[in-house]
């Protein structure tokens, strides 16, 4: 039993609920030679708890995008009784550039997307992809594409940023859905034919924005994580202590994150 609690349910339970989905995406990308690892605070969780964070409230997940993009293709054609790939071609309001597998059967409410009530709202992990990008315009490649994500927020209604920025993005928000992400999508994905050095997480810049080795999610090893074994990435010491710092000393109580105020609705 944790001391943590999330909506009034033990942490290990959502834990072993989340255990559940990334195992099951483990599983399709071993079967179908997908490239797939831990990524951010999950890796921090293999090399210094076998597992999970204790406090920790989601799994993150990492693919290089020609294996994202044949995951998507994958998840679209093979309907799964137990997890649901959510993002902005499998639900058309979907708001991040990002994906979430999410379990089936499950309900957790993150109150930004509480008002989004077609979505699945499935307990998940964040599946993210990997794109390639040349130092001198990654910062140029992430503004774009996350200049188009805030137009899709906008147009879906659930845009948080100042009035000045909303006013902005209004008028492009009058296109449609499918233009909208057919310009995030480029955004990502300008440099995905060119065999680029570096890549990084487009979709979701957080924790400083650097190019980072192409072998970082290439080159994978086995570890273990709870009762199973995922891949990380080899280099995970080098991955780690850029984003993190002295990612093995263990933050004070006072520094933990209470990820309890992002949801809303629970039902593990």
């Amino acid at each position: 039993m944790s001391k943590y609690t999330v909506c009034g349910y033990d942490m290990e339970i959502l834990h072993s609920r989340m255990l559940e989905i990334a195992t099951e995406v483990d599983r399709i990308c071993r079967e179908q030679g997908f490239k797939c690892s831990l990524y951010g605070g999950s890796v921090i969780g293999a090399v210094r708890h076998n597992g999970f964070i204790p406090w920790d409230h989601d799994i993150d997940m990492a693919m290089p995008r020609k294996d994202y993009d044949k995951f998507v293709k994958y998840m679209k054609t093979h309907p799964n009784e137990k997890i649901f790939f959510s993002n902005y071609k499998s639900e058309k309001r979907y708001p991040n550039s990002w994906g979430k597998v999410r379990l089936n059967g499950t309900r957790f409410v993150e109150k930004e997307l509480k008002s989004l009530t077609e979505l699945n709202h499935g307990v998940f992990i964040d599946l993210h992809p990997i794109d390639n990008t040349i130092p001198l315009f990654l910062n140029f490649q992430i503004r774009f594409a996350m200049f188009w994500s805030c137009v899709g927020k906008v147009k879906s209604g659930i845009y948080s940023g100042s009035a000045k920025k909303a006013a902005i993005y209004r008028p492009f928000s009058l296109l449609p859905y499918s233009v909208i992400n057919a310009f995030r999508s480029f955004g990502m994905k300008m440099f995905k034919n060119f065999p680029t050095k570096y890549v990084y997480k487009i979709a979701h810049p957080n924790n400083g924005i650097y190019p980072i080795p192409r072998e970082t999610f290439e080159e994978l090893i086995e570890h273990k994580f709870e009762d199973k074994v995922f891949f990380i990435p080899k280099n995970y010491d080098e991955f780690l202590t850029k984003r993190y710092g002295d990612y093995m000393q263990i933050p004070p109580e006072s520094e933990i994150y209470d990820c309890c105020t992002s949801i809303v609705e629970c039902k593990l």
